[in-house]
């Protein structure tokens, strides 16, 4: 019987998977509703062949968009299509794929009814794998997620099947006494009828009485549904038990039943077993049939298993050259990451590279005016200061304003002299600020020595000096303080330097000063504010 079953499954490709379509496909498309219809009854390998086709297809789509639930649920019916084929390893791989998958989604009704469909499917598999054991294990799984009695009455009486094919018929029949308790909730009279019938079965393997009692009743209840095939079983079983009570007559008539069953059906595997069933009778004249109904069952099975290995290759060549070009196409798309990230760098590096030549020349510009205002300004009103007072009469006044535009010449040459940086640049800052300190201004630097100024490009550090001797010079000209704090701090990589003075204030303009202070800290990629109210005293902080 199990020979004859596997046949019929390779051949007709419409074994009844333990659950409707319809409890799967509520939330699909149309497409997908259609293809997995046509799985379920199966009219033509080439429709079994085009939903094939298009479950990878949408499990491609299902796997871009990251749906596990819809990735779970292709791969059952992927798994279901090889296991009709007969490519039971396949079916295992993608039975087994999506359990893993199901198993990280969260429990509901449609996961768990999903959970169950596929825990069944897969313990069908290793039954026609011989792998007993692991078959009853899944199935034992199954049943202990399922919530309705109807998938628990079609497990139970699965279990069973693996106790026949074991000849373990004891173990049979107490499974499927528990198959028939379930029955007063259970609506589907298929599924009470194959339970029955399997009893039947049973009892008559183990010579028990009832197993004709069964058989009746099975039959029965299948001439009450439309659905030709199932009664097939009914009447192979009733004829095997007629040949056991020595009954040719009826034996034979049943025997020819199951063979019209099978014609009208149109199932190869059928009507070989029906044929075989008749032949053992005695009915010689079927013997040709038999010889011819068994090279046509293997042919058309090798050549189904042959179409479908040659759609799958064609279908795993294409999904190569798919990840081919998918490849291809994310290494365009990482050169031309890379390429725009070096287009970006090299634009910084001159735009920096530029910024600093910039900053270089109005040094080097500020250093050359100042030595020209120093070598040819300076020294010639110094040398009209000394011919003036070797004279005898001079006038006081007009040697005192010589004497001021002298020291305001080198004020400014001073101020825009060569800074050496590279020295020890606290001591630098110190020397600038205390230069400014007076019996009339106090002038207090806090926490200089906690500035690593090591950490400092020399191009920050020659902003920060100009700008604060602009700020000092600036205050000792205008603001009338009398006290001036500037407090240093670093954090990581960032300097802040606070400017404080208790000056008369200001009103905030962009004069030339306060904007040259604001564009040497901004070339540099600083920032600096100023905050100042009339009598209320100057504050800037400088951010580097």
């Amino acid at each position: 019987m199990k020979t004859n079953l596997k046949l019929f499954l390779l051949t007709y490709i419409c074994v009844t998977c333990l659950f409707s379509n319809k409890a799967f496909s509520q939330h699909q498309t149309d497409s997908l509703s259609y293809y997995t219809n046509a799985i379920e009854k199966v009219t033509s390998e080439e429709t079994l062949a085009k939903a094939y086709q298009y479950l990878i297809e949408h499990l491609e789509i299902k796997k871009k968009k990251n749906s596990k639930l819809g990735i779970a649920y292709d791969l059952y019916f992927l798994a279901r299509i090889d296991y009709k084929v007969g490519f039971y390893d396949d079916s295992e791989v993608s039975a087994v794929e999506a359990l893993k998958i199901l198993d990280g989604l969260k429990v509901n009704d449609y996961n768990t009814k999903l959970t169950t469909g596929v825990l069944n499917l897969l313990g069908q598999v290793y039954n026609q794998k011989n792998m007993f054991d692991k078959a009853n294990e899944t199935y034992l799984k199954a049943l202990s997620i399922t919530s309705t009695s109807r998938d628990s009455l079609v497990l139970y009486n699965n279990i069973s099947n693996i106790y026949k094919n074991q000849k373990l018929y004891n173990k049979a029949q107490s499974t499927l006494i528990k198959a028939t308790n379930l029955f007063n909730r259970v609506e589907d009279s298929i599924e009470k009828a194959r339970v029955i019938d399997n009893l039947g079965f049973i009892k008559f393997k183990l010579n028990n009485h009832g197993a004709f009692d069964d058989f009746k009743t099975a039959y029965t209840i299948r001439q009450n549904v439309d659905n030709l095939a199932e009664l097939y079983p009914s009447y192979k079983n009733l004829s095997e038990y007629y040949l056991s009570k020595k009954d040719t007559v009826q034996a034979l008539s049943f025997a020819i039943k199951a063979y019209d069953v099978a014609n009208k059906v149109n199932s190869l595997s059928y009507k070989l077993d029906a044929v075989k069933t008749r032949y053992n009778l005695g009915d010689n004249t079927v013997f040709k049939e038999y010889s011819f109904l068994n090279d046509s069952l293997l042919k058309a099975t090798k050549l189904s298993q042959n179409k479908f290995a040659l759609l799958k290759y064609n279908v795993s060549k294409s999904q190569l050259q798919s990840q081919i070009e998918k490849a291809q196409k994310q290494i365009y798309q990482l050169l031309a990451v890379v390429i725009l990230i070096l287009a970006l760098g090299l634009l910084y590096f001159f735009r920096a590279k530029h910024k600093k030549e910039k900053l270089k020349e109005v040094y080097t510009t500020e250093t050359r005016i100042s030595k020209k205002v120093h070598d040819e300004v300076a020294n010639d009103v110094y040398q009209i200061m000394t011919k003036l007072q070797s004279k005898a009469t001079i006038n006081e006044d007009f040697l005192d304003d010589l004497e001021k535009i002298y020291i305001k010449t080198r004020d400014i040459s001073k101020e825009n002299s060569t800074i050496n940086v590279n020295q020890d640049f606290e001591i630098l800052l110190t020397d600038l600020l205390a230069n400014y300190s007076s019996n009339q201004v106090n002038v207090i630097t806090k926490d200089i020595a906690k500035v690593d100024w090591k950490k400092v490009s020399d191009v920050k550090k020659t902003a920060l000096y100009r700008v604060l001797q602009e700020l000092m010079t600036n205050m000792k000209k205008h603001s009338q303080a009398n006290i001036v704090v500037v407090v240093f701090s670093q954090n990581n990589k960032k300097v802040t330097i606070n400017y404080n003075d208790n000056g008369v204030g200001t009103l905030l303009k962009k004069n030339n000063g306060l904007q040259n202070v604001e564009n040497r800290i901004q070339s540099v990629n600083g920032t600096i504010t100023f905050t100042s109210t009339v009598n209320k005293g100057f504050k800037a902080n400088i951010i580097l």
